[in-house]
């Protein structure tokens, strides 16, 4: 277990190095990535205590899930940028474009969250009920550890 963990260490401080780095190396090396989603998805599979099978219908599910959050996400950044630029710039006066722009913003939101939901619902036929629970709070849990290990306060991924 020591080993498991000291070797996250080392790769997350890795992926740290990467991102200290910003982002003209990217496309060079996705490897300490890929190695991230590697980790998580093994752990997601003894976690969830699932088949072969059942794995490989399940990451199909959420590989198709995780592109449509992409696509949103990508669609919530590009408005956001238009908002901060016209606010930083001072580009706009009109409380219309604003009010505007929240709405698309809430607009999206609600989308993210619909997303989600379908996802979940989705697995009724792969998953029980605990294992969708499990699920849940896996991710979460697997996401803040990555980040407070990126950040520097953390243990590291699923250290417990």
């Amino acid at each position: 277990m020591k080993n498991l963990l000291i070797t996250i260490f080392l790769f997350l401080g890795l992926i740290t190095l990467i991102n200290a780095q910003g982002r003209m190396g990217m496309g060079r090396d996705m490897k300490p990535l890929q190695r991230l989603e590697q980790f998580e998805k093994t752990k997601l599979i003894d976690v969830l205590g699932i088949n072969e099978e059942t794995a490989i219908r399940f990451f199909a599910r959420r590989n198709e899930h995780q592109k449509k959050m992409k696509d949103i996400l990508d669609q919530r950044d590009k408005l956001m940028t238009n908002v901060e630029e016209a606010i930083k710039n001072n580009t706009q006066s009109n409380d219309n474009f604003y009010k505007d722009h929240v709405a698309n913003l809430l607009s999206i939101e609600a989308n993210i969250t619909k997303e989600r939901e379908s996802f979940i619902k989705s697995l009724n036929d792969l998953l029980n009920p605990q294992q969708v629970a499990k699920l849940i709070v896996f991710e979460s849990r697997f996401r803040r550890e990555v980040r407070e290990t990126l950040m520097g306060r953390g243990k590291g991924p699923m250290a417990n």
